[in-house]
Parts: structure tokens; C-alpha cells; sequence
């Protein structure tokens, strides 16, 4: 195992600090980082580590942070819990705006399986060959016996996050499975045991019942290093490195592809708290969204009766693929709709849950695909819709069958609206609804086509 030490620079040799610390880095040592005067040392003795690969001012894959980063998801709680994250509670538990914070607030009860969920809808995609930055801003506050917070980027199967225990200690985790629903491995290293800075001594001490800006990037390609650490005075301060490829005999996580997540429970009768502020991630060394687009047009024309609205078609994620949750998203393209005889009007709307559209069955588009279809609802909730895009078709004249087709281009693909993703536990897709409106008094037939691209 290597061994770590910390070098105290001395105030007369920091004019030339840097040939001071190739000299200490002599004799099998090699230079981490330096922060408030002090050298972060690694030992070389199971082979050389270039000062670069644990340097914070290069990304995971140790290229310079000299280029702008691709955001794939940014999230602030600024007069509502963002749209953007969705949550789960058990046994009372609760989570709660704080408007003149711009956070939210997780809460158990005294229950035993009180337990709060507060997680980012969009399960981010991973770029093979580019590094993956996460950024979480939280308060975890005094420790509070029996419960335990947790930031990161994670699930209930894969991930890594930072902890504050039932105990009150602190660590750094990474939670993995073999597959969507086997056991899950976790290994947690403690702070005692961070491999690069403890910060508990020196210029900086960390004090947990203080805002923290918790920091992680990692590669994937299923064996790569993954590290942790704390944001203080706009430095990027690395606490613990994990190593797996040469290490380990299977990947270290199952999915890279995830959400950012706040989380309290409890393990006694206790009540505890914690607060969830802001977040991003990020995919630096350049980034293009990867995917697989599909396509459907409308079996057959249906009939839209005079001033009437009709769901023409939908699609949403299936709950599960491959036998896995699903956790693909899912952006529309573009679209088409086609009127034969009148006027209509139509409109795409995104819906938050299956109970939202009514009537009709789902059929699978593909067995590749993560999406199933419905051509035959008949309704759908005006409550709960979010109108994407809208337009008119007008028809070429009564009974004449030369309508005109009507074309939309949706919105960008960095929107932060147009996707559609499953709900916590994978059992609830939001829809995508293409809704005709006849604007006459006469029925007409209407067909419409949909292009979509699915990302995992």
C-alpha cells in the first residue's frame, strides 16, 4: 500500500518552493499537490506517480483544466425545489423548500425506517475517455446520533458519495452492484484513513456543522481512479484517491450513468436534518451527446371530432430493460402531423407520470428500444401537463385529402426540459404526448410521426 506524508514548507523557502520540493520529493516520494503551504507527498515504492495524475488542476484523465467544461445538468432551488429533481420519503419523513435560502431541507421523524430522498430526475450520461466532475453544495450540520447524510453522485446500486455516519464519522464511499437489483458492495474509506489530506490539522480543519462545497470526478471505463474532496477558498482541495485498475478484478461500479443525490435515514428513533443547496456535473475533455435515435409514425389515421382534443401519440420509458431499471432518458427531435380535411391545432407536452394520459395500450417500439408507444389514448391531464412546442395544420380544403403537413423542431438538446426519465425507483415514466385539436366543426383525420433519441 502507499504510504502518504505532509511536508510543512518553510516561509524562508518559498520564493523557491518549487526546487524544494523536488528536492524533498527525492528518495522515492513524489509530489501530490501543495495548499496553504503544505506538500502533499506519495510514496513511489509500488511504482511511480507523476505529480500530474493526482494534481487538481488537471481533470480525471490528467489533462490541463484549461478548456471549458460541458454541462450536462445544473441544478438551484431559487423560488421553488427545482422542477428538475424529484423525490421520495418513507415514514414521515419530509423535504421542504427554504425560500430565503435557495435550499431544501431533508428531514426524518422519530421513526426507525424514516428516510428522505432528494435526487436529480436526469441520470447523467458518461463519456468514455472524458473526466466526470461533480459539485455539491450541502450542510450536514452537527452529527445526530442515528442518522446518517449522505451527498454525491449515486442511487440505491451504484455511485459515490460523501457520508456523515449514525456515529458522526466522516468518509468517502463507493457503492456498487453487479447488476440493477443484486447485493450491494460498499467501500467506505474514513477520514482517518483519506489517502491525500485528512483536513483535521493545519491551516484548514474541516467543520461539518459549516456549508461544504463536496467535490468528485472520476474515470469509468469500468476501472478507473475515482477522487474526493472539499472546495475551500476556491481551491479544489483533494482529500482521498481511489485506485482500481491493476486492483480490482471486476468494475468498480455497474453504471456510470447517474443522478445527483442528498439522502438522510435513520437507524434509531431520532429526528435529523440536513440541508441540499445546489449542484452540476460536468464532462470535461470535450463532450457529444451519444444515442440512439428511433422513429414511429401513426399505424393508421385517427379521427379527431369537431372541437375535440386527442393524445394521437405517446411514449415513455418501459420500467425495465434487458431486465435492469431502466435508466436511459430520452429527448425528442422532431415531429410531424398531418390533417386530412380541417384545421387542427397541435401541441407536445410532456407529462410526470403514467396516470397523467388515459386510455390506449403500450406496445414496445423495439426490443433495443427503452421506450413502448401508445396510438389509442383518449385523454390527458391538463393539470399536470408542460407544453413544449406548439403550431397549426391547415387542411387544403373540406373533403379534398391535399392537407399540408405541419413540422416542429423541438427544443435544443441542452434544454433542460426536453427529456423524459423514469421516476426514483424505475416504475413510472415520465410521457412525451403529441395532442391534436380539431379547431372546426367538421371531424377530420389526423396522423402524426415522432423522431426521437434515446441516451444510456
Amino acid at each position: 500500500m502507499s504510504q502518504h506524508k505532509i511536508v510543512k514548507i518553510p516561509d524562508w523557502v518559498l520564493p523557491e518552493a518549487e526546487t524544494y520540493l523536488n528536492d524533498v520529493g527525492k528518495d522515492g516520494w513524489d509530489l501530490v499537490h501543495v495548499y496553504n503551504q503544505h506538500a502533499y507527498m506519495k510514496s513511489s515504492a509500488e511504482g511511480t506517480i507523476s505529480s500530474g495524475s493526482l494534481s487538481v488542476a488537471t481533470d480525471a484523465f490528467g489533462r490541463q483544466r484549461v478548456s471549458e467544461t460541458h454541462t450536462l445538468g445544473d441544478y438551484k432551488h431559487l423560488y421553488a425545489i427545482d422542477f428538475n429533481f424529484l423525490d421520495f420519503t418513507a415514514s414521515g419523513a419530509t423535504n421542504t423548500f427554504n425560500v430565503n435560502r435557495a435550499s431544501v431541507t431533508l428531514q426524518t421523524s422519530a421513526s426507525i425506517s424514516s428516510r428522505a430522498v432528494h435526487q436529480t430526475k436526469m441520470y447523467h450520461n458518461y463519456m468514455p475517455g472524458k473526466s466526470q466532475l461533480i459539485l455539491s453544495s450541502v450542510k450536514f450540520g452537527a452529527a445526530q446520533p442515528g442518522v446518517t447524510k449522505r451527498t454525491g453522485y449515486f442511487d440505491d446500486y451504484n455511485g459515490i458519495f460523501f457520508e456523515q455516519d449514525a456515529t458522526g464519522s466522516l468518509s468517502f464511499v463507493i457503492r456498487s452492484a453487479t447488476n440493477g437489483t443484486g447485493s450491494l458492495q460498499e467501500n467506505r474509506v474514513y477520514q482517518s484513513n483519506w489517502n491525500v489530506n485528512q483536513i483535521n490539522s493545519g491551516d484548514f480543519v474541516l467543520d461539518i456543522t459549516k456549508t461544504q462545497l463536496v467535490w468528485f470526478d472520476f474515470q469509468w471505463l469500468a476501472v478507473g481512479r475515482v477522487r474526493c474532496g472539499v472546495v475551500h477558498q476556491g481551491a479544489f482541495v483533494l482529500c482521498h484517491v481511489f485506485d482500481h485498475s491493476n486492483y480490482i478484478d471486476a468494475p468498480y461500479m455497474s453504471n456510470p450513468n447517474l443522478p445527483v443525490r442528498c439522502e438522510i435515514l435513520n437507524s434509531t428513533t431520532a429526528t435529523g436534518s440536513m440541508e441540499q443547496i445546489c449542484c452540476s456535473v460536468m464532462s470535461e475533455g470535450g463532450y457529444v451527446e451519444s444515442g440512439t435515435t428511433w422513429a414511429l409514425t401513426s399505424p393508421s389515421l385517427r379521427t379527431i371530432t369537431s372541437a375535440s382534443s386527442t393524445p394521437v401519440m405517446a411514449i415513455r420509458l418501459k420500467n425495465t430493460y434487458n431486465g435492469l431499471p431502466n435508466r436511459a432518458f430520452v429527448r425528442m427531435s422532431n415531429l410531424s402531423v398531418f390533417s386530412e380535411d380541417q384545421t387542427v391545432k397541435y401541441r407536445l407536452i410532456k407529462l410526470p407520470q403514467s396516470s397523467s394520459l388515459t386510455g390506449g395500450s403500450w406496445v414496445s417500439v423495439n426490443n433495443a428500444s427503452t421506450v413502448e408507444y401508445n396510438v389509442t389514448a383518449v385523454s390527458s391531464s391538463l393539470a399536470t401537463e408542460r407544453e413544449l412546442l406548439n403550431g397549426f395544420v391547415f387542411a387544403g380544403g373540406t373533403g379534398v385529402g391535399n392537407a399540408i403537413a405541419g413540422i416542429g423542431n423541438t427544443p435544443g438538446v441542452d434544454t433542460k426540459i426536453n427529456y423524459i426519465a423514469q421516476n426514483y425507483d424505475s416504475t413510472d415514466s415520465e410521457i412525451y404526448a403529441l395532442v391534436v385539436t380539431n379547431m372546426t366543426s367538421t371531424n377530420t383525420d389526423v396522423g402524426v410521426g415522432m423522431t426521437w433519441k434515446e441516451v444510456f
